[in-house]
Formats: C-alpha cells, structure tokens, sequence
C-alpha cells in the first residue's frame, strides 16, 4: 500500500514538471527582456567629413517594451563604437597623424558644473597624447583642451539644463533623468575625454574592433577618443555658425549618459545633438546642443547607434 502511494506521488510530480516547463522560455525562443538590456553599438563621431546629406535611411525605432520596476539608470554602460563610412581621409591636409601613444592627464579640475540638485554626478577627466608636431597648426595644451571642454560641459543648453528640465526619452528608458558635471585628474572618475592624433585613435579603436579610417572618433568603455583631425579641421561643408566643438563633446557625453542616436522630428525643426546631422539633416536645422532656450530638450525618434 506504501508503494502504491508513492507511484502516486511520483506520477503527480512529474505532471507538476511539465506544467512548470510550459511556464518558461522553450529552447530557440527569445529571452525575455532584462532590467537592462545591453547597450546597442554606439558612434562616438557622428560627423562624417564632407556630407550633409546622406541616404537618409536609419534603422526603425525599437518595439515599445513593457515598463520596468526598476528606475531607469541615468548613467549607462557603452559598447564600443564608431561611425564609419563617407570620404577617406585627407592626409595631406597638414594634420599631424601619429603622436608617442602616451597621454598627460589636464591638472586640476572643476567645482560642480550644473545644479547640486541635478540627480546624477558625472566626474570626467581630460587628456591629451603627448609628443604632437603641431606644425602650422594652433598649439593645444592639456590647460586649453580641459578649458575648451568645460566650456562646452557648461554651456547653458548643455546637459546641466536637465536639472531645471529632467529628460525623460522613452525609447532608451531614461524617465526625469538630470546630470551635473565635474572635472577630475584623479583615478576616480566616470569617462575620460581624450584628444589623440588620426594614427593613435586608429591603432586604439582597431584593438576594440572599431575602424576609423583616419577621421572618425571612438569609444569604448570609460574611454571617448576625440580625433585631432576633426577637432582641428571640422567637417568641410557644415553651416557656418556651429559650435563644433560643443557639438562634438555634447554629442559624445550624450552617448555615455545612455542616449542613441536620434532622427530629425521634422522638416523644419530643430535638429537633436544626438541626430548624426551631417549624414543626414533631413530638413532639420543644424544645433549644437541638447536644449533650447526655451528650455525644451531636443529629441527625434530613435535611430540605431
């Protein structure tokens, strides 16, 4: 009689087994979605040289996904990344192209940049590659390049604009986010910003599997690589008036903060700083920054990175 209960048991047992199994996911069926999902690739230049247009053609935005329990991080993880494609570099343009491979750290840094009561704080710190033959071109120091980029960190339109309008975009999950900014030249930092020769940024984004043909910018990890011949020469074609620096360093912190590429919102309208604006501006107008002055953050649908 014993026996006889316990072949029950196990007969209930392995009914409760399959109900369970149908409860899962089945093999060759898709995950489901995480809390976090990996980041998609992401393009630290957006700019490639000498085009305005492009084919116009980006990827669809994502399926609309359920929301989550979890707050949205404010600060996210990038893959490595870099735009490729548009003309090949001109070499002869008087840009030198390889420095020793070394970087010296801006010394110093910044009080808070932006309001205390922004949510998440950034520390980035400044590099630039030493042993550069400047030639006939404008000398940079650490001291200027770390100026130049607290100015554009700093800029009124810039990212510190979220603490008084929190950003919320749908498509990359960041719901009433804001950010305020510091400069570092210590070990504990968020991302570093280094400005490097075509050579040395071409070597570095290779070992990551980017290639950046002499022109392009990368990024990977806690690493932006800010290439010398866009920083020094910017893109041949694009409206006066544009603050390209801002743009460039605006556009790449974006990308760190968790952002995808944008598209234009519509003809006419202001262009996002996350929209790749000289392969395609699609009938937005140019803008180098995040916000207007108004106080509106400036989005588009979601475009692959």
């Amino acid at each position: 009689m014993l026996g006889s209960r316990i072949n029950r048991l196990a007969v209930v047992g392995a009914l409760l087994s399959v109900f369970a199994a149908g409860c899962g996911t089945h093999a060759g069926s898709s995950p489901p979605p995480s809390a976090d999902p990996p980041e998609a690739l992401s393009s630290s230049d957006p700019f490639p040289i000498g085009q305005l247009e492009g084919n116009g053609e980006l990827a669809p935005a994502p399926a609309p996904s359920k929301p989550s329990a979890k707050p949205s991080a404010t600060v996210k993880k990038v893959n490595p990344g870099g735009d490729t494609g548009g003309q090949k570099a001109n070499t002869n343009d008087g840009v030198p192209n390889l420095g020793s491979g070394t970087f010296t750290v801006a010394a110093g840094g910044t009080d808070l940049i932006g309001s205390a009561d922004a949510g998440t704080l950034v520390k980035y710190r400044v590099e630039m590659e030493n042993g550069i033959q400047w030639g006939t071109n404008p000398v940079w120091t650490t001291d200027k390049l770390a100026t130049e980029v607290d100015r554009a960190i700093g800029a009124p339109l810039g990212w510190t604009a979220s603490a008084a309008h929190p950003v919320t975009y749908a498509p990359n999950k960041i719901s009433g986010a804001s950010w305020k900014f510091q400069r570092v030249s210590g070990a504990d930092y968020s991302v570093t910003l280094k400005l490097a020769t075509p050579g040395t940024v071409d070597k570095l984004c290779k070992a990551v599997g980017v290639t950046t043909q002499g022109i392009y910018s990368c990024r990977y990890g806690k690493t932006i690589l800010l290439n010398l011949r866009r920083w020094l020469k910017g893109i041949d074609g694009f409206p006066a008036g544009i603050d390209f620096h801002a743009m460039t360093v605006l556009h790449e912190m974006g990308h760190f903060l968790g952002f995808d590429h944008m598209k234009c919102p519509g003809s006419g309208q202001v262009a996002p700083v996350m929209q790749t604006q000289t392969i395609a501006l699609n009938g937005c107008t140019p803008n180098a920054f995040p916000f207007t002055e108004a106080g509106s953050f400036v989005s588009g649908p979601w475009a692959s990175s």
